[in-house]
């Protein structure tokens, strides 16, 4: 599966990729909205997991904008957030929402509701 990481935090960014290589899978990562946008219309991605907090668009606004352009327009978006509030307030846009801290157990889950 190829999968892209959309996260502010490049650690924690970094870590979500590793954790997707080390399961078998093709992962890229990108640490604000410009550059997921670039890579998601350059490529197909299957699933992409998107902070909601980016500090150049909200993630929101960003899971619409994947959505209608280009050939990641199709893959299972999840939300990722530390904010529970978000996670009361779901998206249309979105396939799926988490709260960090994102563990292996709750990725595996991810990906298979995917």
């Amino acid at each position: 599966m190829r999968i892209l990481f959309v996260e502010n935090d490049t650690r924690l960014c970094d870590a979500f990729r590793d954790l997707a290589m080390s399961l078998g899978h093709v992962a890229d990562v990108a640490y604000d909205g410009h550059e997921a946008m670039i890579l998601a219309t350059a490529s197909r991605y299957d699933t992409i997991f998107l902070d909601i907090g980016l500090p150049d668009i909200d993630g929101r606004e960003l899971c619409r904008q994947l959505r209608v352009v280009g050939p990641s327009r199709l893959a299972c978006v999840v939300a990722v957030t530390g904010d529970e509030r978000f996670t009361r307030e779901p998206s249309l846009h979105f396939d799926g929402m988490f709260l960090k801290p994102f563990t292996e157990e709750t990725f595996i889950a991810a990906l298979g509701a995917c």
